[in-house]
This record gives C-alpha cells, structure tokens and sequence, in this order.
C-alpha cells in the first residue's frame, strides 16, 4: 500500500473544492481542510505549520452573496481575498518548499476576434480578456 500524501486544501465549501475533497478523499491523500482566511496571514502561517502539508491546493475566491455582481460594490474585500489572500498563501508555502496547485475561474475569458465561437480555445499562455466584472478583474490579475 503506498504511503499517504498530505495535502491542505483551501476552498472546501466551493464547487470546485468540494469536488476536489470528493475525489482526494477515495485515494490515498490525507487530506485537512483549510479553516483561515486566506488573507488572514497569521492564520494562515499557523495553520500550515500545524498541518505540514507536502501540497496545497487552492479553490478558494470571493464570489459575492447572492452573485459576482457583489464584488463590483465590495472591491476592497474582493481584493483582500482574491488578489492578497492568494498571494498571501502561494508566499507562506513558498517559504515552506510546499507545492501549491491553484483552480481559478472561468470567468477570465470571453469569445474576441481571435477566439470565435467555435474557433481555436483559448490556452493557459493566452492573457486573460474579459473585464466585465471586478470579480473576473481580481481573477485575471493573479492568473499569470
């Protein structure tokens, strides 16, 4: 039986986080859930010393109540959480040789001249084209 690998994850209550927790927890990962804030550094710090995980997945965002609309009237918390609070956690793990794995968002990209429907998808080396919302604006910043 190979050994377990450990792995924190930010994100627990989202879509893609509980998926992810759904599918780690039938492998062979031991898996701990992240309780902090992402921006709460200190939090965040004591939590990852406690846990020593060897990967941190992060499928954590402010999305706003009751939709991303939310986040063009709170910008301030939105940055806090999607901008800071990942940069805080990918800082805090780099310091600690911990591998992170970040799922964004969809809501970066939208159908341009270069990308018709139907046309050629858009890749990870393509720069993030759709501003419509502060949401989508917070996501595409820390995407490259």
């Amino acid at each position: 039986m190979p050994a377990t690998v450990k792995v924190h994850l930010f994100g627990k209550t989202g879509w893609i986080g509980s998926q992810l927790l759904r599918l780690m927890v039938e492998k062979p990962y031991e898996v701990t859930c992240s309780d902090s804030r992402m921006e709460e550094r200190e939090q965040v710090e004591r939590e990852l010393d406690a846990v020593q995980p060897k990967y941190v997945i992060i499928a954590a965002g402010l999305t706003g109540r009751p939709n991303v609309d939310w986040c063009d009237s709170n910008q301030q918390e939105t940055i806090r959480a999607n901008v800071i609070g990942l940069l805080t956690v990918v800082d805090l793990c780099a310091t600690r040789g911990i591998h992170v794995t970040y799922f964004g968002t969809g809501c970066i990209y939208e159908y341009d001249e270069n990308h018709p429907i139907g046309g050629r998808g858009f890749t990870e080396e393509d720069a993030p084209n759709f501003t419509g919302s502060f949401y989508s604006k917070t996501k595409g910043m820390v995407e490259r």
